[in-house]
C-alpha cells in the first residue's frame, strides 16, 4: 500500500508489480529507468492525446471538392497566405519594366547613312545617270541597298524626291528618339511609331527598314536581377484567422488556396490526419531518445530522490494538463516561468533549466509548433535560472518574473516585427506575456510553502525561516540547554564564514549549525557546556553508560527534528556532524575497568560527513569547544589548535566522504582562525578592573 501526502491530503493506493528478479528490482539503475520511463510516458501521452481528434475526423477535403456543410475555424491563428504572395509576385513580374542597354551611336550612324543615300540619289538624278554605287552606304551601315529601290527613287521628280527625303529622315529620327528594341534576336519599333511605319508605302517601308537598327538592347540578366530584388521585398502575407470565422461555405468548390487555409487551422483530409498523428508521435519519440541519456546520467540523483521526483512529476504534469485543455489562443498568458522558479528553488538551477528545456520540447505539439514561443522561453530559461540564483526572499521572485516578462516582451515584439505580424496581434500577445510574468512570481510564492511541507523539501526560504531564533526547537534549546545554544551560535558563525569562503552553501551551514546539537535537550546536564560549574552526573555512572548517553544525542536530535518537520538535509547533518568519532575520555576510563573493551563501543554510529557543509560543521563543532580551553588565545595558539584537531580528523578518516580538497581545508583553517580571533579578541582593561 502506497501513501502520499500532497498539500495536506493523504492518498493511498496499491500497486502490484510484475514478478522480476530481486537482484534487478533493488538496483538503483532499475529504479532510475522505471522513473524516467513513467515520466516520459506521461509527457508523450498528454501532447499526443491532443492529436487523437485526427482519427475522429472522416472529412476528405481536397482541391476541387464541393463543401457539404459550412466549415468554421476551430482556433485562432495567423495564416501565411502563400498563394497571395505568389499572386503579388506574378503581377510584379508581368508589370515590371524590362531593362535595356541604350546605344545612342546606332541612330546617329544610320541617319548619316540615310543622308548619304539620298544625296547620292539626288546627284544621280541631276546628272541623269543610273549607276548607283552601293559601297558608300555599305561602308556606313554595313547593309546593301537593292537596285530596285534606287530605280524607283530615280523615277520621282526632284520635288517629290526632296519631300520623301525630308519625310523619311524626320520619321527615322523620330523612331530612333522613341526607341528601337532588340530582344531575343528580334528588332521591333516601340509603339506608337510601329503603327505609323506599317501605314507607309512599300517603297518608303523598304527604305526605312534599310536604315533602322536597334538602339535599345534587352539586358536579360539586369532585368532578372531587378525583378529578384523586388520579389525579395515581398514578405510573407500574414492573414489573421479568428476562431469561429467561416472558411468555406456550403456548396463552395475548394481551391488550392482554401485547402491551404483549412490546413493552417488544423482541418485536414483524413489521410493527412493520419500522417500528422504519426509525425507527432515520431517527434515525441525522437525527443525522448535525445533526453533519456541526459536524465539517466546528468540529473539521476534528483530522479532517484523520491521527494524531488514526486514534486517534479507533479509540476510537469499539472503544467502539461493546463496547456492541454486551455485554448491555445491564451498560451502566452500561461505562467510557464513558474515551472523554472519552482524547480530552481526546490532543487537546483541547472536541473530546472534542463527540465524546462525538456518540457518546452514536449510542449511544442500542444503549441502547434510555435517556434516563436519556444525561442522566447529558451532565453527565459537561461536568464531566469541566472536571476533565481540570487533570490534571497520570496518577494524578490515577483521582480524576477517582471524582468523575464520585459525580456520576453522585447524579444516577441522584435521577432514579430520582422515576421510582419499585425500591430493588433503584437500588442495583444505582448500584454499577455507581461501578465504571465507577474502571475508566475506571485503563484510561485503562493504554492511554494505547500511543496516545502508536502514533500519536505529544503529551500532557501525554508532555511531562512528555520534560521529564525524564535523557532520552537531553538527556543527549547535556549531554555533547556543554554550552554549548547551558545555553542551552536558560535559553531554557526564559524561554519557560515568557512562555507562562504570555499563556495559551499553558507546559509545551510549556518542554519544546520543551529540545530546540529538539538538532541542534547533530552539530557542537557550530561554535557559540560550546560553544567554551569555544578556537579557532573557522569561521576555517578559507568563510562559505558556515559558513552551511550553522549553518542545518542545525534539520534535523539534527528528524531526530535523529524517531529518538527525539519528537512532531511539538516537531519542528515545531525547524524553526520560527529561521524564515527571516538569518545577517547570515556574509552580510556572504561579500559581501566575492563581491558577487553572495544573502541567501536565508544564511537558514534555515523555516518561520516557526506557534504562539505556537514564536514565544516564537524570541524567547527570540535574546534569551538577546544579553543575555549586555551588559556592564552593568540593567532598562533588558535591556528595550532585548529590544525591539530583537523589533522586528527583526517588521520581518523572522518573527512574521506566529504569531497573536501586540501586547498579548501587550508582556506577553512585560515577562516576559522580569523573568526575565532575576532570572537576572542583581547579587551583593554579600564581603571578599576582586575
Amino acid at each position: 500500500m502506497k501513501k502520499i501526502e500532497i498539500f495536506g491530503f493523504s492518498i493511498s493506493f496499491k500497486l502490484d508489480k510484475k514478478n522480476k528478479d530481486d537482484a534487478e528490482i533493488y538496483t538503483k539503475e532499475y529504479h532510475l529507468k522505471e522513473k524516467i520511463l513513467y515520466l516520459m510516458l506521461i509527457l508523450i501521452l498528454i501532447p499526443l492525446s491532443s492529436k487523437f481528434s485526427y482519427l475522429s475526423k472522416s472529412n476528405t477535403y481536397s482541391v476541387g471538392d464541393v463543401v457539404v456543410n459550412d466549415i468554421y475555424s476551430p482556433k485562432s491563428t495567423v495564416y501565411n497566405d502563400r498563394h497571395k504572395r505568389e499572386g503579388i509576385i506574378q503581377d510584379m513580374v508581368l508589370n515590371s519594366e524590362k531593362e535595356y542597354i541604350y546605344v545612342p551611336e546606332a541612330g546617329k550612324i544610320y541617319l548619316e547613312g540615310l543622308d548619304d543615300f539620298f544625296n547620292q540619289i539626288i546627284a544621280l538624278q541631276k546628272e541623269k545617270r543610273r549607276n548607283f554605287d552601293p559601297r558608300v552606304i555599305e561602308r556606313i551601315i554595313g547593309r546593301k541597298v537593292p537596285q530596285t529601290t534606287v530605280d524607283s527613287l530615280l523615277k520621282l521628280s526632284h520635288k517629290d524626291l526632296m519631300e520623301k527625303r525630308n519625310k523619311l529622315r524626320n520619321l527615322v529620327e523620330e523612331i530612333y528618339g522613341n526607341g528601337i528594341v532588340q530582344e531575343n534576336g528580334v528588332i521591333s519599333i516601340k509603339p506608337p511609331l510601329d503603327k505609323k511605319v506599317e501605314e507607309l508605302s512599300t517603297l518608303d517601308k523598304s527604305i526605312i527598314n534599310i536604315f533602322l537598327t536597334a538602339n535599345y538592347i534587352y539586358d536579360e540578366e539586369k532585368t532578372k536581377n531587378a525583378i529578384q530584388e523586388k520579389v525579395s521585398q515581398v514578405g510573407n502575407q500574414l492573414v489573421e484567422i479568428k476562431a469561429g470565422n467561416i472558411l468555406a461555405k456550403k456548396g463552395e468548390i475548394l481551391t488550392e488556396k482554401k485547402v491551404s487555409m483549412l490546413e493552417a487551422v488544423g482541418v485536414y483530409s483524413y489521410k493527412k490526419n493520419i500522417i500528422m498523428l504519426f509525425a507527432n508521435l515520431m517527434y515525441l519519440i525522437i525527443i525522448s531518445i535525445i533526453f533519456y541519456p541526459l536524465f539517466a546520467n546528468v540529473v539521476n540523483k534528483y530522479i532517484l530522490n523520491k521527494n524531488y521526483y514526486r514534486s517534479t512529476f507533479l509540476i510537469i504534469v499539472v503544467t502539461f494538463l493546463i496547456f492541454r485543455f486551455i485554448n491555445i489562443d491564451y498560451a502566452y498568458m500561461i505562467p510557464f516561468d513558474m515551472v523554472i522558479f519552482l524547480l530552481s528553488i526546490l532543487m537546483n538551477v541547472s536541473y530546472a533549466v534542463l527540465i524546462g528545456l525538456f518540457s518546452l520540447a514536449y510542449l511544442l505539439p500542444l503549441l502547434d509548433y510555435d517556434l516563436l514561443y519556444f525561442t522566447m522561453y529558451i532565453l527565459s530559461l537561461v536568464i531566469g535560472g541566472y536571476l533565481v540564483k540570487r533570490v534571497a526572499t520570496r518577494a524578490e521572485l515577483i521582480n524576477v518574473g517582471l524582468k523575464l516578462a520585459v525580456l520576453k516582451f522585447f524579444v516577441f515584439v522584435l521577432i514579430s516585427y520582422f515576421l510582419g505580424f499585425e500591430g493588433t496581434v503584437i500588442a495583444l500577445k505582448a500584454g499577455e506575456l507581461i501578465l504571465s510574468g507577474l502571475i508566475s512570481g506571485m503563484l510561485t510564492i503562493a504554492v511554494l510553502p505547500y511543496f516545502e511541507r508536502s514533500f519536505n523539501l529544503l529551500t532557501i526560504f525554508k532555511l531562512l525561516e528555520l534560521g529564525d531564533l524564535s523557532h520552537p526547537l531553538l527556543k527549547t534549546l535556549s531554555v533547556k540547554a543554554p550552554g549548547t545554544f551558545h555553542h551552536s551560535m558560535m559553531v554557526a558563525t564559524l561554519s557560515e564564514s568557512a562555507a562562504e569562503a570555499i563556495g559551499a552553501d553558507s546559509v545551510l551551514a549556518r542554519v544546520a549549525s543551529y540545530y546540529h546539537d538539538i538532541g542534547k535537550v533530552k539530557r542537557p546536564r550530561f554535557y559540560v557546556e550546560n553544567q554551569e560549574g555544578g556537579e557532573n552526573p557522569h561521576g555517578k555512572i559507568s563510562p559505558f553508560l556515559s558513552g551511550l548517553i553522549i553518542t545518542s544525542h545525534t539520534k535523539d536530535g534527528a528524531e526530535l527534528a523529524k517531529e518538527y518537520k525539519i528537512p532531511k538535509e539538516i537531519r542528515d547533518i545531525m547524524y553526520e556532524h560527529q561521524g564515527t568519532t571516538m569518545l577517547a575520555y570515556f574509552y580510556n576510563k572504561a579500559k581501566q575497568l575492563d581491558s577487553s573493551v572495544r573502541e567501536e563501543d565508544f564511537r558514534y554510529n555515523g555516518p561520516k560527513p557526506k557534504s562539505k557543509e556537514s564536514a565544516i560543521i564537524m570541524l567547527a563543532d570540535s574546534i569551538e569547544a577546544a579553543v575555549r580551553s586555551i588559556d592564552e588565545k593568540t593567532p598562533v595558539t588558535i591556528e595550532s589548535m585548529i590544525r591539530k584537531i583537523i589533522n586528527a580528523k583526517v588521520e581518523d578518516n572522518q573527512l574521506s566522504e566529504a569531497d573536501l580538497t586540501f586547498k579548501e581545508i587550508e582556506i577553512i583553517i585560515k577562516t576559522f582562525t580569523k573568526v575565532l580571533m575576532g570572537i576572542h579578541h583581547v579587551r583593554i582593561k579600564y581603571p578599576g578592573q582586575k
